[in-house]
């Protein structure tokens, strides 16, 4: 193997590069799949966003409307719930965040300013303690948090109680945990979350958004109606009314196409790479006619002619991937792609199983062919 160190050379280079590609693929494709099958934590389905732009209005003049708006809601008997909100609803590609934590241990955040309704609305599961109850007015504010955001603050631990300081140092103590939340759907990673309550009240903040909860089976001539009355309220406001499955589907064709153009770039380039390990493979038992040939005039089988070609090939992948595989765990140990580390490892041995696969089937013909060469032609050669 080390008199053909040039060729060979370029087979090492071939398998760890074909190597990387995998790998950094593998990840994003796994962190995607498990992502997918990961509950969501809300209930979108008959979920509808509504959209309020006060093109510019002063507070003291919208809180009035808002608070109009608020009794025209009410007095639908399509809508079975609904939440005043922020411009952050599920699948908007609005984001609000911040720092919070406790004791320096601060983590990014997600932040949601949402009523008490905002839990039937979307259908929140509770796994610890309470949600916000209507004239809920405390000091600390009160705040609920996400399971994930949970376990970065409070690894095994109860919640309840803690008291978190966010941003401009505003105090807040946990009074429940929610299962899952993740904004962008089902094909983002799960992310911190935390809620804090929407004060009615409050006219120095208004919300921007309504998320409502529609009966199944309505007439959907409901939708107009009620857009004519809010915007009749509104005056030179822009309101739109949007269902969260489009909203949806807007998003997830922004996380696919994306992954679908490295699916195929990936193919290509392992398809490219295959030609490549045959090409060489095939040329490198061609030179070797003769030797082959002696082995087989010694007494050589067929078999042990094969096995010999299949087994230099395995060696020297084994090779260019031990030196992936150590430029691999770079990624988890420095947070590279920013995913869980077993993730990483899936992807690995993932790689591992399709490149073996992939070197042992481009070398089988070729050793096929050594095999069959038949001592007196190659030794005539000779």
């Amino acid at each position: 193997m080390w008199r053909r160190k040039g060729s060979n050379f370029l087979l090492l280079t071939e398998i760890f590069f074909s190597f990387l590609v995998l790998f950094a693929t593998g990840t994003l494709l796994t962190e995607g799949i498990i992502n997918y099958f990961s509950p969501q934590g809300f209930d979108y389905a008959d979920v509808y966003d509504v959209q309020i732009n006060r093109q510019g209005e002063g507070n003291e003049k919208s809180f009035p409307k808002m608070q109009q708006i608020d009794q025209v809601l009410k007095s639908f008997p399509e809508i079975s719930n609904y939440s005043f909100t922020e411009v952050n609803t599920p699948f908007s590609f609005n984001i609000m965040n911040n720092n919070i934590g406790i004791d320096g241990r601060d983590e990014m955040s997600h932040y949601y300013v949402v009523e008490p309704s905002y839990l039937e609305t979307l259908d929140l599961e509770l796994s610890e303690g309470e949600w916000f109850k209507k004239g809920d007015v405390r000091n600390p504010a009160p705040v609920v948090i996400n399971e994930t955001l949970r376990e970065k603050l409070f690894p095994g631990e109860s919640a309840l109680g803690k008291r978190l300081k966010a941003g401009s140092k505003k105090e807040y103590q946990i009074i429940g945990v929610i299962k899952h939340y993740r904004q962008d759907g089902n094909l983002a990673a799960p992310d911190n979350a935390y809620f804090e309550m929407y004060n009615a009240k409050d006219t120095a903040s208004l919300a921007s958004n309504i998320l409502l909860e529609i009966k199944e089976g309505v007439d959907p001539a409901w939708q107009q109606n009620l857009i004519d009355q809010l915007q009749e309220i509104g005056g030179s406001w822009s309101i739109d009314l949007v269902p969260s499955t489009q909203m949806r589907a807007s998003k997830a064709k922004l996380k696919l196409i994306p992954a679908i153009a490295l699916i195929i770039v990936c193919s290509f380039l392992v398809f490219n790479v295959a030609l490549g390990l045959f090409g060489v493979l095939y040329h490198n038992i061609n030179k070797r006619y003769s030797e082959i040939g002696i082995r087989r005039a010694l007494g050589a089988t067929a078999i042990g002619v094969r096995r010999q070609m299949l087994g230099e090939v395995l060696v020297l992948a084994t090779i260019g991937l031990s030196l992936g595989i150590v430029l691999a765990l770079q990624f988890p140990i420095l947070g590279v792609m920013n995913v869980e580390t077993y993730i990483y490892l899936i992807s690995i041995a993932a790689s591992l199983l399709l490149i073996y696969l992939l070197v042992a089937l481009c070398a089988w013909f070729p050793s096929k062919q050594a095999a069959k060469i038949e001592p007196a032609i190659a030794l005539h050669y000779e």
